[in-house]
């Protein structure tokens, strides 16, 4: 059935500009139209049009984003008017594509840049160094009024830098800016302190440094180290029950999707595939709608 819904999801990007039905989408994949929406529901988080219109309006923020006329962008995705496309938009984003035009416009001709955070999580630039990303993390938790013990979160920081001194990317970054960014999206996820804490920890080897490990067990909350032991042993189908590990594996995937470019190409989409498989799922479980909305995006592309 996961072949049946990649091909499935294939033929959505392929004719997003097009009238499409359920029906449609259905008899392409060869099923009935209620075994199928039941399927799709379960796999991926959204009913069949729910996701058809999700895709349509990532795809016209995209074109907004990049320049295009809101009248044209309404028209290439399939709605009748200005209005109509403004008030699904709004539906959706919760602000009309007027401001986000202006807001792009803003960004991209006086500075910055603009990341389509209306849909997605919070992101980083590719290369930050771990001293620009862990004041963004800082400043992320201040912004969402989390009150957390940041001397925690600093030792943890710190330890964690120690930890994976020597140690690079594929990009050919600090491993530990990794850490540092599935720290931030859990920051942006809600995570309590000892998730978020995990979430710097939870990539250390600790198998090649034994002392390592001691070192958390003695030093942070045994919660932290549950967590941490969760992330590790978490099988391939999601199926556990603590809700901070699957946020901890979540973010880590989110994080590698979003620097996926810099690995062998050829695993691309092998690593596509398999969020949308697993880690979707994961996020629809979560009801985090911009980590499912994110995770389908980025796979839709490598794949």
């Amino acid at each position: 059935m996961k072949t049946i819904m990649l091909d499935s999801l294939k033929y959505i990007e392929a004719n997003i500009n097009e009238t499409i039905t359920a029906e449609d989408i259905a008899k392409q994949a060869g099923y009935s139209l209620y075994y199928f929406s039941r399927m799709f529901k379960k796999q991926v988080g959204l009913s069949v049009m729910e996701y058809v219109t999700e895709r349509r309006l990532i795809r016209a923020s995209e074109d907004i984003v990049n320049g295009s006329k809101i009248i044209d962008v309404a028209l290439d995705y399939g709605y009748q008017s200005h209005s109509d496309f403004t008030k699904a938009f709004k539906n959706r984003f919760g602000f009309s594509p007027s401001l986000l035009r202006g807001f792009s416009f803003q960004v991209n001709w006086l500075g910055g840049n603009c990341n389509m955070s209306h849909v997605f999580m919070k992101n980083t630039g590719v290369h930050a160094e771990k001293e620009e990303l862990y004041t963004l993390l800082i400043t992320t938790i201040n912004e969402n009024m989390l009150d957390y013990d940041q001397e925690e979160i600093k030792k943890a920081f710190e330890f964690a830098c120690r930890a994976h001194v020597g140690e690079k990317r594929y990009s050919g970054d600090d491993y530990i800016t990794h850490p540092i960014n599935v720290a931030i999206i859990l920051t942006e996820m809600g995570a309590s302190e000892d998730t978020i804490i995990a979430g710097l920890l939870h990539d250390i080897d600790f198998e090649k440094n034994s002392r390592y490990l001691d070192e958390v067990e003695n030093g942070f909350s045994d919660r932290i180290v549950k967590i941490i032991k969760g992330v590790r042993k978490l099988n391939a189908n999601g199926d556990v029950i603590d809700e901070e590990v699957v946020m901890v594996k979540l973010a880590d995937r989110l994080h590698n999707m979003r620097t996926i470019e810099f690995i062998d190409e050829v695993r691309w989409k092998e690593k596509a595939k398999e969020t949308l498989d697993i880690f979707a799922p994961m996020a629809a479980k979560l009801n985090n709608e911009k980590l499912l909305a994110e995770f389908n995006d980025l796979s839709m592309r490598y794949i």
